[in-house]
């Protein structure tokens, strides 16, 4: 299920491990049956729906350049050096036998968001440097369309499909690429038994391959990219519509026009697999990250909490009310501090609706159209001319009467 909001901090823990498990389980779905065979077609950068069936040569040449044999494939494995006490192999996987292959596992532990935390910085290439296979970066996301979560702490992007994030994944990786086609890849996500759905939660995998162009060194280039991504959508009452999203590892391969071998990427992406050892150390890794982000969370609060409550005092409905607005705002900051994502692609998790759990409703000005956040433990509330708003649970309040001030009621936004 996807994470739910923190704290309390066995919830968060367990929500935000359901976020771990799909993470760690991107890229190592069951091996499906193999796609239809053949070539992509080229289609204009407006990328229409594409139909049942095969890709074909994107523009076809009298005199296009026979297409590479591959021959003998060779196992190679890919090394996580600096996320434990020792290396690590992290995965293996197969390629063409004279290429030379380098780099490996990445860590990032300057984010929160532990999906984040871990990358694949992995190439391999032909001996002419024209060809190559890479697995691009992955990426845990919140929707943004949706409600952002601000004490989940993974940052808010705007795709909501694995077509929208291949989409954005080429606008970083190749900057300048030309979008050429697009299909879906139905035989990488596994059966719908696998993605159950339950009360209000729901979770689904989608997966698909772009193609791009650009050129390199002279020559008109093609590369396919493959990707599946995996949501969690949650409809919470108190927070709202929240979806989480989270990709495998990207793989691609690029060539010169008419020699790109599809099979090829297909056959390298089938090829991996997980070391088993090194995934129980990400998983146990991973569970001690959560755990200390939601004990601090709680921590954090409840401390301040306690701190603000020995304050309060009964100096008067007026001073009630400015320290309970103080409240409201301290924890929205704290929340911000907690959860906001430091990582290299720049975005944050900025200030979302917290009003269920900060004990807040909605008010409007009629006469301005703004809209304020206040506490709930009252039935009216004016506007005062001095700038400030009053609350009371008395209906024939007066603001001129009672405090020698002007005002105006505000009307529940809800």
């Amino acid at each position: 299920m996807r994470p739910s909001l923190l704290p309390p901090a066995d919830r968060g823990t367990a929500a935000a491990l359901t976020l771990l498990l799909v993470f760690a389980c991107a890229g190592c779905h069951a091996n499906p049956p193999p796609p239809a065979q053949g070539q992509m077609k080229a289609r204009s950068a407006k990328m229409p729906a594409a139909p049942t069936g095969v890709f074909v040569a994107a523009k076809p040449r009298s005199q296009a350049a026979p297409v590479a044999k591959t021959g003998a494939m060779q196992t190679v494995s890919v090394q996580d050096a600096t996320g434990f006490r020792q290396p690590l192999v992290a995965l293996t996987l197969d390629i063409p036998q004279a290429w030379q292959a380098r780099g490996g596992a990445t860590w990032n532990r300057d984010v929160e968001c532990f999906g984040n935390m871990l990358g694949i910085d992995w190439t391999a290439i032909s001996p002419d440097g024209l060809q190559a296979v890479s697995i691009l970066p992955r990426l845990t996301w919140q929707v943004s369309s949706a409600t952002i979560v601000q004490m989940y702490p993974c940052p808010a992007a705007p795709m909501r499909s694995a077509r929208e994030f291949l989409e954005s994944l080429v606008r970083n990786a190749r900057p300048g690429a030309r979008i050429l086609s697009w299909r879906e890849r139905p035989d990488m996500v596994p059966p719908a038994s696998a993605n159950p759905s339950s009360g209000n939660a729901r979770q689904w995998i989608e997966a698909g391959e772009i193609l791009i162009g650009y050129p390199l060194q002279g020559h008109d280039m093609r590369e396919s990219i493959v990707v599946s991504v995996s949501f969690s959508e949650l409809d919470d009452p108190m927070v709202g519509r929240s979806i989480s999203a989270s990709s495998a590892d990207a793989f691609s391969l690029r060539a010169p026009d008419g020699q790109l071998d599809f099979n090829l990427l297909t056959r390298i992406h089938r090829s991996m697999r997980i070391n088993p050892a090194w995934n129980q150390e990400v998983l146990a890794y991973g569970k001690r990250v959560i755990e200390e982000i939601s004990q601090r969370q709680s921590m954090q609060i409840s401390n301040w909490h306690q701190r603000r409550m020995n304050e309060i005092t009964t100096a008067g409905i007026l001073e009630r009310g400015k320290i309970r607005m103080e409240t409201i705002q301290a924890v929205g900051r704290i929340n911000n501090q907690v959860v906001a994502s430091r990582d290299s692609s720049g975005e944050r998790i900025h200030a979302a609706r917290i009003d269920a759990v900060q004990e807040v409703q909605p008010w409007r000005d009629p006469t301005t159209g703004s809209q304020v956040d206040l506490s709930i433990h009252y039935q009216h509330a004016w506007q005062l001319d001095d700038g400030r708003q009053f609350l009371t649970n008395d209906p024939d309040f007066d603001p001129q009467q009672a405090l020698g001030l002007g005002g105006h009621r505000l009307e529940p936004a809800r």
